[in-house]
């Protein structure tokens, strides 16, 4: 046994066991040889796995009881298709995104500042400090 392959294990009453992943760091993870991906892709890769690489058997598996068999093909049969609308209003909402970060870095503004605020309050009116600015500072401050 590699020991790599035995960071994924540890003892439990006398018996090699595999470790909880979640209890794992993403290099242990990795020294696995295992890397970030969707549970559909992890899904699609084992049963490419199981049919020792040749993609035309997956499409073609007959293991209509495996609990994976629905999924061999890269997608989920029980997720709803979007309709064309809905693919056109991410689409828009993307493009918007897209663009508010790009102003917000070409002008400077970030998340979580005043910086590039609509609206700005004054720090003093008539010599005292405007109440709304003392929200969430102390007096004084």
């Amino acid at each position: 046994m590699s020991i790599d392959r035995k960071i994924g294990l540890e003892r439990h009453d006398g018996q090699e066991v595999g470790r909880d992943p979640k209890q794992m760091t993403a290099e242990e993870l990795r020294a696995l040889g295992h890397s970030a991906m969707s549970p559909l892709k992890a899904l699609r890769l084992r049963c490419i796995d199981c049919y020792g690489g040749s993609l035309k058997s997956v499409r073609g598996c007959t293991s209509t009881d495996c609990p994976s068999w629905p999924f061999r093909l890269g997608h989920s049969p029980w997720r709803k298709e979007l309709s064309q609308e809905r693919k056109e209003q991410l689409r828009r909402l993307g493009a918007e995104t897209a663009a508010t970060r790009i102003t917000d870095q070409k002008y400077g503004a970030q998340i979580g500042t005043d910086e590039g605020a609509a609206t700005t309050l004054p720090d003093a009116i008539d010599g005292e400090k405007h109440p709304l600015n003392l929200v969430g500072k102390e007096e004084g401050a």
